[in-house]
This record gives structure tokens, sequence and C-alpha cells, in this order.
């Protein structure tokens, strides 16, 4: 595929890619006003967050291979539909038990844009190109999480809760008339013919003792949970703990995004001169680092909002030159069962959300330490197997048995 169809692609992915961060991001300033009109605690509220990755986990596990055989417009319009009806049941939810329970399904259907742009990319390229339109993309859904918490802050200003889950249906909505309008079918139809989906838990159980995939799988996934514990604790921490107002947090929230989209620009550039697994080592050894100083200083009392602010940020710009890399790493061998491959890896990110998210609020005392622990925690796991684990080339190839040619 040339240039100029790569550069139509990566917005339309970018588009869908960005249903699971809107759905996260622009609800964040408003939480401890939700969790007031609903009468909940701020745990309550954590775990209607906790749900939502919990539906993107499972989602993508079935997702991906079902596209597999069927394509991936198909399962995209599945998605969008459930994402769409869940959001306008989140917008009628009366309790905080009623708003998980829609998340929860807004999670499985918002999970479908996670899963398909890795696999397309995965469909049309390898190598630095591949990691290029996934950088490409991130450009598209990097966005999301810098004006979400504003546009949430906004719609709150003026408008009831709810309408912040009728925006989200809206734009689910208008994404699948442009996949409907703009996205080609990229899934070649002598691999649809020759997908098996029922063989997914045979290719998932072959990529989890894949030294080839899951090193680079499961360095990402902890890197991404101290990413999910800042989501689920940084609202709180800086709006009741550090007393910033709503504003003020979207702003600070869109700071970090920006620099989660530096990253992720930056990373592939460098593959030119340093090899990917070189780039992430380095990465994941800042990120470690700005964590542990982050607990410490927390520890001590802490430094105050601008303090955790400019470590939080630290933290996240590394992650971001760890996710493209490794994406491309895990996936290089893996054309033949790409949208199962890809399924698996969300999922497995996703289920480091559940976790990092429901530790955050089980362990909530007030303050931003578990927040800031869980982020050190993850950060120092994701560093040490990076650099144990890590095969030492990236051989070309590798299926799993039975697996279709790619």
């Amino acid at each position: 595929m040339n240039q100029t169809a790569s550069r139509v692609i990566a917005p339309i992915l970018g588009g869908l890619g960005a249903i699971a961060p809107l759905a996260i991001d622009m609800y964040l300033p408003g939480m401890p006003r939700i969790a007031s009109d609903l009468h909940a605690t701020e745990g309550a509220l954590q775990f209607s967050l906790m749900t939502f990755f919990a539906g993107l986990m499972i989602g993508q596990l079935f997702y991906g291979p079902i596209s597999d055989r069927t394509g991936r417009k198909p399962m995209i319009y599945v998605g969008l539909a459930l994402f769409v009806i869940a959001s306008l049941g989140c917008a009628t939810a009366a309790t905080a038990t009623q708003l998980s329970a829609w998340r929860f399904a807004q999670g499985l259907g918002g999970s479908i844009g996670m899963v398909i742009g890795v696999a397309v990319v995965r469909d049309l390229y390898t190598g630095q190109t591949a990691a290029r339109l996934l950088a490409l993309m991130m450009i598209v859904f990097s966005i999301a999480p810098i004006l979400a918490p504003s546009l949430g802050t906004l719609i709150m200003a003026f408008l009831p809760w709810p309408a912040l889950f009728i925006t989200l249906a809206v734009f689910g909505a208008a994404c699948a008339l442009l996949v409907a309008f703009a996205l080609p079918e990229t899934r070649m139809q002598e691999l649809r013919a020759v997908s098996r989906p029922l063989d997914a838990f045979k290719n998932y159980g072959h990529l989890l003792v894949s030294r080839r995939y899951m090193p680079y799988v499961a360095t990402m996934v902890l890197a991404q949970a101290g990413f999910f514990a800042y989501l689920g604790g940084s609202s709180f921490a800086f709006i009741s703990v550090y007393h910033l107002s709503p504003t003020a947090y979207s702003l600070l929230f869109a700071v970090n995004a920006i620099g989660l989209t530096a990253g992720a620009q930056i990373a592939p550039r460098l593959m030119g001169h340093f090899s990917a697994q070189t780039i992430v080592r380095t990465a994941l050894s800042v990120y470690a680092l700005a964590a542990l100083v982050l607990v410490a200083i927390e520890g001590l009392g802490g430094g105050g909002a601008i303090t955790l602010a400019v470590l939080l940020f630290i933290v996240i710009a590394a992650m971001a030159f760890v996710l493209p890399l490794n994406s491309v790493l895990a996936m290089e061998a893996y054309g033949a069962i790409a949208g199962t491959a890809a399924a698996l890896m969300g999922a497995l990110q996703f289920a480091a959300g559940t976790v990092a998210s429901l530790a955050v609020g089980l362990t909530a005392n007030g303050t931003a330490q578990p927040m800031v622990v869980t982020i050190a925690v993850s950060g120092l796991a994701g560093c040490l197997l990076a650099f144990i684990a890590f095969p030492k080339a990236q051989p070309a190839q590798e299926r799993p048995p039975e697996a279709p040619g790619s």
C-alpha cells in the first residue's frame, strides 16, 4: 500500500483507537462530581473504571480471532454498535453499580478499535514501516487524551454528567460512518478462508509461551499498568488531595498526553540509530527511576502538585517509547494470525489496567500514595523484565503449530 493510502488509513485507525481513551479520559475530571451525584465513594467510582478495563480486555480476545475469519470491517460494526448502545446506557445510570455494569458493556464494544488498528497495520506492513504507521495513528488518537478532559470539563460546566456519555455515543456512530465509506478491507481473502477462530485458544496458548512474543508483550503490559494506575488515581490526587480545579487538572492531563504523543513519534525515528530493544530498555530505566523518586517524595509527605506533575510527565513520556516498538517486535512474526496476536496483546494490557485500577481503588486512603506506589512497582517490574527476558535478536518468522501461512 502506498504512502498516500497509509495517510488515509492512519487517521481512521487513529479515530477507532481514540474511542477507548475518550471513554476513559472525558469523565476523569468529573469523577468526584459523579461520585457525589450518585452518592458513591471514591473507590466505587474507580470500580467503574476497572469494569471498563475488564470489558476492553475480554472484548479483544473475541474480536481479534473472529476478524481473522470474517475480515476486519464486519467486527468493527459489531463493536461500534455495542459501544453506542452501552454509552446511552451509562447516561441512564442511577447508581454506581449500574454505571459500572454499563461501563463493562461499553468496554466490550470500545475494545474493537484497539485490536483492529494493530491487526490492520500488520495486515499491511512489518518492521520500521509498521512502527511509523503505528506512530502516525498515535498522533490521531493521542489527541483524545489531550482534548478529552477539557471537553469533559466543558460539557459538565453547562450540562449534567450523562451528556458525557451521549457525546461518546455520537462519536461511536460517526466512526461507523467513516469506516463504511473510507476504510478498505485489509484482511486478504485467502487468509480469511483458512482461518479458524476456534483455533484461537490454541494460538493463545502458543503465544503465551513464545519467547519471540511474550517478553515484549509482558514488558509493555507492566509499563502500561502504571499508566492505568495514573488514569485511575490522578483526578482524585490532583483535585481532592492537591485541590486543583477540574480545569487545571485537564490542562495537566493534556500536557502529559502531549508527552505521550511526542515519545511515540520519536521512538520509531531512533530505530535507524539504535536497536528497538535498546531504546525500550533505556526508556524503561528512565520510567522506573522517575517513579521511584516519586514514591520517595510522596512517602516524605509529598512535594506538591508541580512535583507530582513533572515526575508523572517523565514516566508517561518514557512509557510512550515502549508502546509502538514493543507492539512491532511482538507482532513481527505473526502476520498469519495478526488479529489473534493483537487481541491477546490488547487483552493482557487491559488485564493489567484492571488490576492496577483495582489496586488503586482498594487502597485509596485520601493521598496520592496508592497511585504512585502502583506506578513504581509496574515500572520497576517492566524494566527488570526488559533486561532479563528480551531475545538477543528478533527472529524473522515464527508461527504457531497449524497456523496458516503469512
